[in-house]
C-alpha cells in the first residue's frame, strides 16, 4: 500500500494508465510496482490500485487550487473521477492511441516493432487481429489516460540518490533493507556495486527474484545519477564464472609475484627456498615429501588431505593467507620463519590492511579476490595458526625444515580456546514451542505445483526431528543416504532396531538408532520426493522437492550452454542449515506472545542448538555419558561430560537446602 511518506513517481502513473487502458491488473502491477513489493496477492493489488488512485486525485485538488486559472487541471480530474469500474471493462486503445499514450517515437521505430511491443503489452501473441480505430463516443479509456498524463507531468516526481527508499518502497521492504545497513537509494547503489550480484544475500528475506525486479527499475535511476550500477550486477555468479572459464580456456593468465591466488602466484627465487636461495631453517637434506622448494612442500603436504575435500579447503584457505603473508609482508621464504615472524603474523590476523580484505565473495579469478573478508574473531585466530602450525610440524616431521617457529607462539597466544556452549540449545517450553509451531505450519501449508501439499513442512519435521533425537552433525546428515539405513535384529529375543550409519569427523563411520516416528518420517518424505521426479540411485536421505535447474557452462568454442547437471537431489548441508534458520527467524516473530520465550534466543537459533538439545536432554535422562559420546562422535569422553549440567544443577539445589538449614528459626 502507499503511505502517506511515499511520493508519487511516474511508474506509479504508468500502472494506472496501463489499467484504465485495459491492460489486465496484475500485469500492470508485474511491470510497474512488483519491484517495491513483497506481497503479490492480487486482493492486495487491487486495494494498492484505488489507494493509489484516490491518492492522485487528493494531491491533484491540492495542487489545482494553487494553479493559474488557465492552468488549472480541474477537467482532468473530474475525467479521472469517473474511471472505468474495473479491469477488463474497457476494449482496448488502438495502435495509435497505445503509441501516443506510451510515448514511443514513430520515426525510431518500425511499424513492425511497434506493433511487437503493443502484443506484448497487452498480451496479443496469439491474436491475429488489432482493435479498429474507435469513434470518439467510446473513447472513454484514451481520454481517461490522457488526463493522467497532464496530472502525471505536475505530480510526478523522480527518485533522487539521498532519498529513503521507505519513500519508494513498500514499508516491508524498506524496513528490511533499512536493516541491513541500507537506508537511501545512494547507500542501495553503493551496496550492489560493492557487493555485486550477490548484494540481495545481505538482506534477511529479499531473495534473488525481488532482487532482480528491485534492480531493473534502479538501474536506468543509477545511469541518469551518473552512478551506473557494475555491469554484472544483474547477471546470475554462476553464468558469469561460466564464462570467465571459458574465457580462460583460450588465455592463460601469467603467473606474477601479487596478491593473487596460489595458483596464479609467481615466486621470485630469491623468495622459493630453492637451491638458488635455500631457507635458513631448510634441512637441505632429503625430504619425505619429495620437494625441492617451499611451493612444493605447501602442495606435498596438503595433499594428504585430498580424500576430505572440507578439511583441504579450509587448511589451504589458511596456508595461502600464511604464505602470501611470508612473501608479500615479511619478504622472506616459507623456510626463512622464525617465531618472531609467526608473532607478527599472529597480530596481522586481528587486523588485516584494507588491501589484503575484499568486501565480497569473488571468483579466486576475480581480480577483486582479496584472502581475508576483514579482521578475524578470536576462534578464527586460533584456527588460523593452529593450521599453521600443523603445516610446519608436518614439514619437520618430512624433514624439510628443521623446526616448528609456531610452537612458541601458540604457547603464549592467549587466545579463546575452543568450547562447547551448551547455552545454545532448546528449553522444554522452547522445544514444545518448536514443534506447534511446525504443526501450524503444516496444517496452513498451501498446494504447489508439482509438489504434494505439506511436503515442504514434513520434510523440516523430518530434519528437526532427527537432528534433536540423534545428535548428528548437519554434514552427517547431507551425506547420508537410504543405503545407509538398515534394519538389525538386536538379540536372540528377536527384538528388532533400526539404524543409520553415517561418516563423521576423520572419517570415522558410527551408527545411530532411529526411533520408529522418524522412520515413519522418512518414509513420508521420500514418498513426496519421488511424486516430484524420480528419485537417483543412491537416494539421499533427505532430498530436494525440485529438479535441479540448469546450469551455465563453457563450451568448447567459448561459448556458453545451458547444462542440467546430474542428477543428485541431495538437499546439501547449507541448504538444510538455511531451511532451519528462516524457520526459527519466522517463529521467533511469534514468540512475543507466549510467556516465558525469548524471541532474540530464537532468532539465534542454529542446527547445532538441536545436537546440543540432544546432548543435554540425554544427559538429562541419565543415558551413560560413554553411550552419548558413542552417538556424538565425540573422540574425547571429556568434551561430553560438558553436558553434564545435570550434576551442577543438583549441586546447586543441595546447597540451597544446606542454606535454608542454617536460617535461624
Amino acid at each position: 500500500m502507499l503511505r502517506e511518506e511515499q511520493a508519487l513517481g511516474v511508474h506509479h502513473f504508468a500502472f494506472l494508465r496501463s489499467w484504465l487502458q485495459g491492460l489486465d491488473l496484475r500485469r500492470a502491477w508485474e511491470r510497474y510496482l512488483a519491484f517495491g513489493e513483497l506481497s503479490a496477492d492480487l486482493r492486495r493489488i487491487e486495494r494498492q490500485r484505488g489507494a493509489l488512485l484516490r491518492r492522485v486525485l487528493r494531491d491533484g485538488h491540492a495542487l489545482n487550487l494553487g494553479l493559474p486559472e488557465s492552468e488549472r487541471i480541474t477537467a482532468e480530474l473530474q475525467v479521472l473521477a469517473q474511471p472505468p469500474r474495473g479491469p477488463g471493462a474497457v476494449a482496448l486503445p488502438d495502435l495509435d492511441e497505445f503509441i501516443d499514450s506510451q510515448g514511443l517515437d514513430r520515426e525510431t521505430h518500425s511499424e513492425a516493432e511497434l506493433l511487437r511491443e503493443y502484443r506484448e503489452f497487452y498480451g496479443l501473441d496469439g491474436v491475429e487481429t488489432l482493435p479498429a480505430h474507435r469513434e470518439a463516443g467510446s473513447d472513454r479509456s484514451g481520454l481517461a489516460a490522457r488526463s493522467l498524463r497532464r496530472i502525471e507531468a505536475l505530480l510526478a516526481r523522480r527518485p533522487a540518490p539521498p532519498d529513503r527508499v521507505a519513500l519508494w518502497l513498500s514499508p516491508a521492504m524498506a524496513e528490511r533493507l533499512t536493516a541491513a545497513g541500507i537506508g537511501t537509494l545512494a547507500a542501495l547503489v553503493q551496496t550492489v556495486n560493492v557487493f555485486g550480484p550477490n548484494w540481495w544475500r545481505r538482506v534477511q528475506g529479499l531473495g534473488r527474484a525481488r532482487a532482480d525486479r528491485l534492480l531493473e527499475w534502479l538501474q536506468p535511476l543509477a545511469r541518469d545519477w551518473e552512478e551506473p550500477l557494475r555491469s554484472d550486477a544483474r547477471e546470475a555468479p554462476q553464468r558469469r564464472i561460466a564464462l570467465r572459464t571459458g574465457a580462460l580456456g583460450a588465455v592463460q593468465l601469467l603467473p606474477r609475484f601479487a596478491l593473487v591466488p596460489l595458483e596464479q602466484l609467481a615466486v621470485p627465487p630469491r623468495l622459493a627456498g630453492g637451491v638458488q636461495a635455500p631457507g635458513l631453517f631448510a634441512t637441505r637434506m632429503p625430504n619425505h615429501l619429495g620437494a625441492e622448494d617451499d611451493r612444493q612442500a605447501i602442495e606435498a603436504w596438503l595433499a594428504q588431505y585430498r580424500e576430505k575435500p572440507a578439511t583441504l579447503r579450509a587448511y589451504r584457505k589458511e596456508v595461502e593467507r600464511f604464505y602470501l603473508w611470508c612473501l608479500l609482508e615479511r619478504g622472506k621464504a616459507l623456510s626463512s620463519v622464525d617465531s618472531r615472524d609467526a608473532q607478527a603474523y599472529r597480530e596481522f590476523i586481528r587486523q588485516p590492511p584494507p588491501a589484503w580484505c575484499g568486501a565480497a565473495v569473488v571468483a579466486r579469478d576475480d581480480p577483486a579476490w582479496r584472502p581475508f573478508r576483514g579482521p578475524l574473531k578470536p576462534a578464527s585466530q586460533r584456527q588460523a595458526l593452529v593450521v599453521v602450525q600443523a603445516l610446519f610440524d608436518g614439514l619437520r616431521d618430512a624433514n624439510y625444515l628443521v623446526g616448528n617457529p609456531l610452537r612458541a607462539v601458540s604457547k603464549k597466544a592467549a587466545l579463546v580456546g575452543s568450547h562447547i556452549d551448551i547455552e545454545r540449545s532448546f528449553t522444554e517450553a522452547e522445544w514444545a514451542f518448536v514443534r506447534a509451531q511446525l504443526g501450524l505450519e503444516e496444517a496452513a501449508a498451501r498446494p504447489r505445483a508439482g509438489v504434494p501439499r505439506g511436503a515442504e513442512q514434513r520434510r523440516l519435521r523430518l530434519v528437526l526431528e532427527l537432528l534433536a533425537a540423534t545428535g548428528l552433525r548437519l554434514s552427517e546428515i547431507a551425506g547420508a543416504t537410504l543405503a545407509s539405513v538398515r534394519s538389525v535384529r538386536l538379540d536372540a529375543a528377536g527384538e528388532d532396531a533400526t539404524l543409520l550409519s553415517v561418516q563423521g569427523k576423520g572419517g570415522k563411520v558410527r551408527e545411530v538408532p532411529l526411533a520408529e516416528d522418524l522412520a515413519a518420517l522418512l518414509a513420508a518424505h521420500h514418498a513426496d520426493a519421488a511424486a516430484v521426479a524420480p528419485l537417483p540411485s543412491p537416494t539421499p536421505l533427505v532430498c530436494t522437492l525440485a529438479e535441479a535447474p540448469p546450469r551455465w557452462r563453457a563450451l568448447a568454442d567459448g561459448s556458453l550452454g545451458l547444462e542440467r547437471p546430474a542428477i543428485t537431489r541431495a538437499l546439501g548441508a547449507s541448504g538444510l542449515y538455511r531451511m532451519l534458520k528462516r524457520f526459527f527467524t519466522r517463529i521467533a516473530a511469534r514468540a512475543h506472545a507466549v510467556d516465558g520465550l525469548d524471541a532474540a534466543r530464537l532468532r539465534a537459533a542454529s542446527t547445532h542448538w538441536l545436537r546440543h538439545t540432544f546432548a543435554r536432554q540425554g544427559a538429562a535422562a541419565q543415558i551413560p555419558v560413554e553411550v552419548l559420546q558413542q552417538a556424538l562422535g565425540h573422540a574425547s569422553l571429556s568434551t561430553t561430560t560438558i553436558y553434564l549440567g545435570t550434576e551442577r544443577v543438583r549441586m546447586v539445589r543441595e546447597f540451597e537446602k544446606l542454606k535454608r538449614r542454617r536460617k535461624p528459626e
